[in-house]
């Protein structure tokens, strides 16, 4: 792994590669120790790629480079695509680093193999549905109505076992507000049920666009927001959806969004209101939601 050390270092290795990401860290920084190990050890499984390269830089030796990418925390994963910024990861977060080290290092390799980029631009060929789970925003996404064990890191990376969201007990409602660190183009929402748990699965869902969000915090440091079940009235644009039992294949359900209505969209607000047993009492469970996009 190559450690950068001067700004003319930063720009010909990110104008040389197609996908660079870099660790800016302090060798005085607690959380920088902690989870070196795990970026070394994916770089390591990209160490024979020529397109891809991982990098590192200590702000304190380099201030130049920091400052040039902006980096006001450490540590700080920044990913460059084609020479460009495409995102960043801040704070010690082992899943969404390695959640985005998977979507962006997926993307370079499947860009590189067949006719490749230039061939695909030149034929107008289109890559196939990708999921948004990388772009998910962890920091800023909220939600309300759950039970105290869902997450949203749980559908940015969904764990092995157990619901990545599951409304709070005595009711069928729930709000997830889902914040992306760049504006996307979502198709389709895919949620999927236990098999054992169809019952518990939504049938009454309501999805709004780039709904506002205001964070607060009181002098003690606790942190509050506006979000509301209501707060679907303030989306740019919503669409309304009902499903039943049978629309559910070996658990899963696929929800197309209207492309005119899902365009540079900075947020998603998605509210359940009711689930398949039609009982206003009983939770709803959702094992797993996707967001997907038609467009790489």
């Amino acid at each position: 792994m190559e450690e950068i050390k001067s700004l003319s270092q930063f720009n010909k290795l990110k104008a040389s590669s197609s996908l660079l990401i870099i660790d800016f860290y302090a060798t005085w920084c607690g959380p920088c120790k902690a989870i070196s190990p795990v970026f070394e050890k994916l770089a390591k499984q990209h160490e024979s790629s020529t397109s891809i390269k991982f990098a590192k830089v200590d702000v304190d030796k380099a201030k130049d480079v920091a400052q040039t990418c902006g980096i006001t925390a450490m540590p700080t994963f920044q990913f460059f695509k084609a020479g460009s910024k495409a995102d960043e990861v801040k704070g010690a977060d082992v899943n969404q680093l390695q959640t985005k080290i998977g979507y962006y290092t997926a993307a370079v390799a499947k860009e590189g193999s067949g006719q490749g980029t230039k061939a695909s631009a030149s034929t107008g060929a289109t890559s196939g549905p990708v999921s948004l789970r990388s772009l998910i925003d962890i920091s800023t996404s909220r939600l309300l109505n759950t039970s105290n064990l869902s997450s949203v890191r749980n559908i940015a990376s969904p764990p092995p076992a157990g619901y990545a969201i599951a409304s709070a007990t005595g009711t069928a409602q729930c709000l997830i507000h889902l914040s992306f660190t760049q504006a996307v183009t979502p198709s389709q929402i895919k949620i999927t049920v236990a098999n054992d748990s169809l019952s518990n699965g939504p049938s009454r869902i309501q999805v709004g666009t780039n709904v506002p969000v205001r964070v607060t915090k009181s002098p003690d440091g606790v942190e509050s927001n506006d979000l509301a079940m209501e707060s679907i009235s303030k989306a740019e644009n919503t669409q309304a959806f009902n499903i039943y039992s049978d629309e559910y294949t070996n658990g899963t359900t696929e929800l197309k969004l209207k492309a005119s209505k899902f365009k540079s969209v900075k947020s998603l607000t998605i509210r359940i209101d009711a689930n398949i047993s039609g009982e206003a009492k009983t939770i709803t469970k959702v094992k797993e939601m996707d967001i997907i996009s038609s467009k790489a």
